[in-house]
């Protein structure tokens, strides 16, 4: 796609309604510009030139797209052209609204560019001047006919009256008005159309048009009459005589036309005056038709001309350029010829005549010349002949009418005056312009002074507003000032009329923070005096009031009520802060219009509401200390140290318990004393409880209502938003809302400085608690834990803080009381006289879980469980290693400590899981899994150990067979020397049923002496047997169920390995069942 197709695409492209185009692209230009001094160097633009459907030129500047399409960025109207100015064939200078300067890079694209512009703006505007250098005066081509007519250099006007004035150098007119009135054969048209072309050509001189536009009649000029040209771009006359030769030669049918419209003009249109003039304007250039130069012309000849301005004139017609502007002036110059039109009827005759006479001499009749009835000979003789006929009447007319027509030279001293004259009027202009734009300057300057001024009143006007705004603002009402002083501080009526007066009093100040004028400094200074007794009057009486306020709250009771089963309550403050409240506007004024009486006034709060705290807490502490009840004294000293001698007391712990006893669960015990009390009826825990249930509150309320009252906050209100003030108040007051750094330091600590007293007196009380049960340490920690964490939730620092002190504090003494538990644990030494029996740590363990586990119901969400948990692993875990070290410690003899070892670890871990699996918590199921697998494994090796002595003859036997067993076919067995038919029958004869009972018997006795429960249970109670319950049951149990195996695993071997013998056990399983179980009933 071309350029041009790109340009029409992008910017020529849009219709309007009927479905024409907007405008139509005529030509472009590519330019180079500076691109300024941002850019550097130069970019390169595109002038467009269009026609709009409505007949308007316009100059586009564009430039093109990175995509390949164009965008206008400026347009001119073709109207506005005023002069072009060609430097060299690739620069050109154009004026407009100003002169710009454009270089192109291809000298074809600009002179066909030029050339395409100047016909545009003379179609365009064919009335307005152009001022053209360099390059020729293109006004004749709007029609393609009018090629080839030189316009008349400036250097030429003064030649006009002159006889020697070429024919061609004045543009062609329409056709004859009237007949010359000299009988000439022919006669331009009127001279005003003749000389115009002097006027429209004195701008710049033209060059003439190549040779090879639309044929034209050959034009001789008379030798010696061409003026010479003082412009180079004046073309020769040689080119525009071309001979007969050079021409191309005209067709028969042309002249035969020609001809036939010379007939027609005598015959039709001779009355030619009554044709219309074309002198009108038209529409288009198409339409300005050129009228012929000999009468012979018709006017129908002139519709030959298409609509383009391409169509092919009339041969033998003169070039004219029609100028409707200057014809109306000209016409009136020659209105005195009213002759010339039977001249042109006379003139039209004579050359038909001379024709006739002409074409008689060649011996052929006119019709046969027209009717191409000879040779093409004769007829190019007569076509010759004919056309130097035409060129000397042409020449003879030319010459008649410049030699004897004296309007011609009437009418260019005419044009000369007309032209000097309209040179004057351009000189005045010009001056005038110069004047107007002059006068335009100081209009604009006196306009923008009026301007000036007029924001300047509108300012004053603004600023005079302002200060009487400012003054009516300082101006304090003296009723106002009287309220301050005078009004009462107790009623709420006269609270509201304080704050009314202190905000005008307010307003005056901060208005006048920022002016140091005279007229409002004086008073200013007497509003702060008023200012400083209103803020002293208000700290005096509220100092009073918060001591009267307290006093009124504690009365007799130490701001105590008493309910029901003993217990006390804080009164609540809800009376004094909606008492104190009612002064909250009053103190925001304080805080911002007098800090020193502020600060002082917190502090007056802050003391007084600590005494009144003070007091009341101290109180309730000394109220529920009561409550506490002492612990029981066998639960004072849970400690898992050694048991004191027989005959002492020592704090309650428990002797050892005797075999045979039955294990009672400690939880009894506990559940009876549970409600037994010393002093008191509560747990400590439960007490810690009910007191910060109430403290707690206190503390949140007392944080939120001097955050209210005092407005210690984040919020930064002022007390222009308090009362509503404009937005210039508020801003003022937002400016000096800080505080210092001694005030902000008071009011920050302000908690510490009213409860200051509340982690001593918390200290005291749990140790006062602890000292009546010092168990209570795991509930006390979990009630503080509870509030630990609503305190953080709440953001009360103070309250976290102090609490979070008394449980690092109460977790320290734990851990040192668990520490002190292990101790006890490993100091705990088993002699051989008290080998026997569950030992003190093991008997006391399940009770201590009891004790702990009461406290810490509902706490599984706490830190404490956690704590408790792992305190637990590290007792068991020293228990356990204290059972194994003293086992070890006991017994004489290898075998008989080995059996002792079992003994303690079977009797100890059978209490243990007894007494612990009763107690549902998840923790405790770590360590009884821990403890059955040591009873099981212990109760594994005693009961081998044990049954080895009565049976260890044919224990020992069998296992012989076991082994061989393993290398030895079961047939072979009976080979072998030791285990033959007689060895086994020497084994078996010594175990029948009889003597089954009598070593079960033997067996049951040297248990019941290992485990002495059974033995001191015989001996208190009348019936024989094994107590359920006791761990001889599962002991013995244990031992039947061995029995059983050895008896079952023989009679296997027996079947296997000596089935042809025919030697068998004399005793079986229900012999060995029934001599158990004899034992297990008394019997």
């Amino acid at each position: 796609m071309s350029i041009a197709d790109k340009i029409i695409a992008s910017v020529f492209s849009r219709r309007n309604a009927s479905g024409a185009l907007e405008e139509t692209y005529v030509s472009h230009v590519k330019i180079w510009e500076d691109a300024g001094p941002e850019g550097g160097g130069k970019k390169p633009r595109y002038i467009l030139l269009s026609q709009a459907a409505n007949g308007n030129g316009f100059l586009h500047k564009s430039k093109l797209n990175t995509n390949g399409s164009f965008s206008v960025g400026k347009t001119w109207r073709l109207p506005e052209l005023r002069g072009m100015q060609v430097i060299n064939p690739l620069s050109f200078n154009i004026t407009l609204s100003r002169t710009y300067r454009w270089q192109t890079e291809n000298a074809p694209e600009q002179a066909q560019f030029l050339e395409a512009l100047i016909r545009l703006f003379h179609t365009v505007a064919p009335d307005a001047p152009l001022q053209l250098d360099g390059v020729e005066d293109y006004g004749a081509a709007r029609q393609p006919i009018q090629n080839g007519s030189p316009r008349r250099p400036p250097n030429q006007r003064s030649a006009a009256s002159q006889p020697e004035t070429d024919y061609d150098q004045r543009m062609p007119s329409p056709p004859p008005r009237a007949p010359s009135r000299n009988g000439l054969p022919s006669r331009p048209a009127s001279p005003a159309n003749s000389t115009r072309s002097y006027g429209t050509s004195r701008a710049t001189p033209r060059p003439a048009p190549s040779s090879s536009s639309s044929p034209q009649p050959p034009r001789v000029r008379p030798t010696g009459r061409q003026p010479s040209n003082g412009s180079s771009n004046t073309p020769s006359t040689s080119p525009q005589v071309p001979s007969i030769n050079l021409r191309p030669a005209m067709s028969r049918p042309a002249i035969t036309e020609d001809r036939n419209a010379s007939s027609d003009s005598l015959s039709v249109n001779r009355p030619s005056k009554d044709s219309p003039t074309p002198r009108a304007p038209s529409p288009s250039p198409s339409t300005r038709a050129p009228s012929p130069s000999v009468p012979r012309t018709t006017p129908k000849r002139n519709g030959t001309v298409g609509p383009d301005g391409g169509g092919r004139r009339e041969q033998n017609a003169r070039i004219s350029f029609f100028d409707p502007g200057n014809q109306a002036a000209l016409d009136r110059l020659i209105i005195s010829a009213p002759n010339e039109v039977d001249g042109e009827e006379e003139s039209a005759q004579a050359t038909m005549s001379n024709v006739e006479e002409m074409i008689e001499g060649y011996e052929w009749a006119i019709d046969d010349v027209i009717g191409r009835k000879s040779g093409r000979g004769a007829a190019d003789l007569i076509e010759a002949r004919l056309l130097d006929e035409l060129l000397a009447l042409d020449k003879a007319n030319i010459h008649s009418f410049l030699e004897s027509d004296d309007l011609i030279d009437v009418v260019l001293k005419y044009m000369d005056d007309a032209l000097l004259e309209l040179d004057n009027m351009d000189s005045l202009v010009s001056s005038y312009k110069i004047h107007l734009n002059a006068v335009g300057d100081d209009i604009s300057f006196i306009q923008g002074q009026n301007r000036g001024l007029q924001v300047q009143t509108q300012n004053q006007r603004a600023l005079l507003a302002e200060l009487e705004n400012l003054l009516q603002t300082v101006q304090v009402d003296k009723e106002a000032l009287a309220t301050l002083t005078q009004e009462s501080l107790e009623k709420s009526s006269g609270i509201q009329r304080l704050e009314e007066a202190a905000t005008e009093l307010y307003k005056a100040l901060q208005a006048g923070q920022d002016t140091d004028m005279a007229a409002t400094m004086e008073r200013l200074q007497e509003y702060r005096t008023y200012n400083a007794q209103f803020c002293k009057r208000i700290f005096d009486f509220l100092s009073i009031m918060f001591t009267a306020q307290s006093q009124m709250l504690l009365g007799s009771t130490d701001g105590l009520t008493m309910e029901g089963r003993g217990k006390s309550k804080i009164i609540n403050h809800q009376d004094l802060e909606q008492y104190l409240g009612r002064y909250a506007g009053l103190m925001l004024y304080l805080k911002e219009m007098d800090e020193k009486v502020y600060a002082k006034l917190c502090a007056t709060y802050f003391s007084a509401a600590s005494e009144l705290h003070n007091t009341q807490i101290k109180a309730l502490f000394s109220a529920y200390i009561n409550l506490v009840r002492k612990g029981a004294e066998e639960e004072q000293d849970h400690g898992f140290g050694p048991t004191p001698t027989v005959g002492t007391y020592s704090k309650g712990v428990t002797g050892m318990r005797r075999a045979g006893t039955v294990i009672r669960s400690p939880l009894e015990a506990r559940n009876k004393d549970k409600d037994k009390s010393s002093d008191g009826t509560l747990k400590a825990s439960e007490v810690l409880l009910l007191i910060l249930e109430q403290i707690a509150p206190l503390i949140y309320r007392e944080d939120e209502f001097i955050a209210d009252f005092l407005q210690i906050n984040d919020a930064a209100l002022t007390f222009a938003d308090y009362m509503n003030l404009d937005n210039y108040f508020r801003r003022q007051a937002s400016r000096g809302v800080g505080l210092s750094q001694s005030t902000m330091k008071l009011v920050r600590g302000a908690m510490e400085l009213i409860f200051g007293f509340l982690p001593d007196e918390l200290k005291t009380w749990i140790d006062n608690a602890l000292a009546k049960d010092n168990m209570q340490i795991i509930g006390l920690l979990a009630s503080i834990e509870r509030f630990l964490a609503e305190a953080e939730e709440r953001g009360t620092a103070f309250l976290f803080n102090a609490l979070s002190k008394q449980h690092t504090r109460l977790k320290g003494l734990y851990d040192r009381h668990i520490n002190e538990q292990i101790k006890g644990v490993e100091q705990t030494k088993l002699t051989s006289k008290k080998r026997k029996g569950v030992v003190h740590f093991v008997k006391h363990f399940p009770i201590y879980i009891g004790l702990v586990e009461s406290q810490l119901i509902g706490a599984d969400a706490l830190e404490i469980r956690s704590t408790v948990d792992a305190a637990y692993d590290r007792i068991v875990q020293s228990m356990f290693e204290s059972l194994k070290q003293m086992a070890k410690m006991d017994g004489e003899g290898e075998d008989k400590g080995q059996l002792n070892f079992h003994v303690i670890l079977i009797e100890n871990m059978h209490h243990f899981v007894a007494e612990t699996s009763q107690i549902e918590i998840g923790s405790v199921t770590t360590f009884l899994r821990r403890a059955e697998a040591i009873y099981d494994e212990n109760l594994s090796a005693y009961v081998k150990i044990v049954l080895r002595r009565p049976f260890g003859k044919l224990i020992d036997y069998f296992e012989g067979v076991e082994r061989l067993l393993k290398t030895t076919a079961p047939s072979e067995i009976s080979n072998n020397a030791s285990y033959n038919k007689s060895a086994l029958k020497k084994v078996v004869k010594e175990y029948n049923a009889k003597d089954i009972r009598k070593h079960v018997d033997a067996l049951f006795k040297r248990v019941e002496k290992h485990f002495t429960e059974a033995s001191e249970k015989t001996t208190t109670e009348e019936s024989g047997g094994i107590a359920p319950g006791t761990v001889m049951v599962g002991v013995w149990k244990a031992c039947e169920e061995e029995l059983l195996r050895i008896t079952e695993l023989t009679t296997k071997r027996i079947s296997q390995c000596y089935a042809d013998s025919g030697v068998t056990l004399d005793y079986n399983a229900a012999d060995v069942e029934g001599a158990f179980r004899r034992q297990r009933v008394g019997g």
